[in-house]
């Protein structure tokens, strides 16, 4: 009689664990993933050009990247930046053999719905304009920059 309800006790161990086994893999199933097909909306500051050029070369390759997998990015371009919305500034370079263009990677951006935020008042500082705006980018003035910091999940400093 022993060992029958020992054995009982057994299975009814090994039934519960089994039970509870199940349900966590069918709860962890269902629930969504960190993904970007959350659509994250991700915020990529950007406040220099030519003295660092392989910063902004990297953050615009990164958001180009975020940007096609599904995340909602913005470029927010200050100070020295917002010589990378200036359609007079070369962007034939690359910072090394066999990596996109510049202006290969903009354009990427740009056409998979990436937003090119300029600070209108940097831009005046380095004279740019709206005739030589690039194609794809904004002036913004400080609310348009709040309201773009406030709608982001994650901010990324270039």
């Amino acid at each position: 009689m022993k060992s029958y309800l020992l054995g009982r006790r057994y299975l009814f161990i090994f039934s519960s664990l089994a039970i509870v086994t199940c349900a966590l893999v069918l709860v962890q199933a269902q629930q969504p993933r960190a993904s970007t097909q959350t659509s994250q909306h991700i915020l990529i500051h950007m406040k220099e050009y030519i003295a660092g050029i392989h910063e902004t070369y990297m953050g615009l390759e990164l958001a180009d990247r975020l940007q096609r997998n599904g995340a909602k990015v913005t470029v927010w371009l200050e100070l020295q930046a917002v010589r990378v919305a200036d359609d007079r500034v070369s962007r034939g370079m690359n910072p090394k053999p066999g990596s996109r263009l510049f202006s290969e990677i903009y354009k990427s951006f740009v056409d998979h719905g990436g937003r090119i935020l300029a600070c209108h008042h940097c831009a005046r500082m380095q004279d740019l304009d709206q005739e030589h705006l690039r194609a794809g980018a904004k002036f913004v003035d400080v609310d348009e920059v709040a309201r773009a910091v406030l709608e982001a999940d994650k901010i990324l400093d270039y």
